[in-house]
C-alpha cells in the first residue's frame, strides 16, 4: 500500500518532479471558482468507480496521484481507499485551504 500525505509547501516539487495527476474532489462549484493549477475535477463518492477511466483520460503513466479536498479530511480517506487497490496516492495535507495561504507566502 502506497499512500502519502503530502504538505503543500512540497505539491509543486511533486508537480515538476513526476508524472502527476491532481484532482480536486471538493464541490464542482468551489473547483470551477478557483482550484490548483493543473488539478482536474472528480466526484469523490464516485472516484473508485472512475479513477481508471480518469488515469487513461488525463495520463496514463502517472507516478502519483495526489487529492486534495477543502481541508484534507475526504481526501486522505479516498486516498486511503486507493492505495489499498494499489495506487500510487497522495493526500495533500490541509487540502486546498493550507495550499491556498501556503501559495500566498
Amino acid at each position: 500500500m502506497t499512500l502519502k500525505i503530502i504538505p503543500p509547501v512540497d505539491l509543486n516539487n511533486y508537480l515538476e518532479q513526476y508524472n502527476v495527476i491532481l484532482i480536486d474532489l471538493r464541490d464542482k462549484e468551489d473547483f470551477e471558482q478557483e482550484h490548483i493549477p493543473g488539478a482536474v475535477w472528480a466526484d469523490w463518492e464516485r472516484l473508485e468507480k472512475n479513477i481508471e477511466r480518469i488515469i487513461m483520460t488525463y495520463n496514463k503513466e502517472a507516478e502519483w496521484i495526489i487529492l486534495y479536498c477543502d481541508r484534507g479530511n475526504v481526501s486522505l480517506l479516498v486516498a486511503r481507499d486507493l492505495a489499498r487497490q494499489g495506487y500510487p496516492v497522495a493526500s495533500l495535507n490541509g487540502g486546498y485551504e493550507r495550499w491556498k495561504i501556503n501559495s500566498k507566502m
